[in-house]
């Protein structure tokens, strides 16, 4: 009787450990598509005006990246 209730314990901690190890799923929360507000537009009415100033005339823009390293 001992032998029967030993094996049926260790297969009771068997199968609780082993399904504790399958893989588990992670929730990945998707970007929305949203359209960008006013503010968020004219806030980077800077760097796009610095982009297009280095397009055209690239000589400052090297000047201050050989300056930043």
């Amino acid at each position: 009787m001992e032998r029967y209730i030993i094996t049926a314990l260790v297969l009771i901690l068997l199968g609780l450990g082993l399904s504790g190890c399958g893989v588990k799923t992670i929730k990945v929360e998707q970007p929305e598509n949203k359209t960008p507000t006013t503010m968020e537009t004219i806030g980077k009415l800077d760097a796009i005006g610095y982009v297009l100033g280095c397009m055209f005339d690239p000589a400052p823009c090297q000047k201050k990246a050989e300056e930043n390293k």
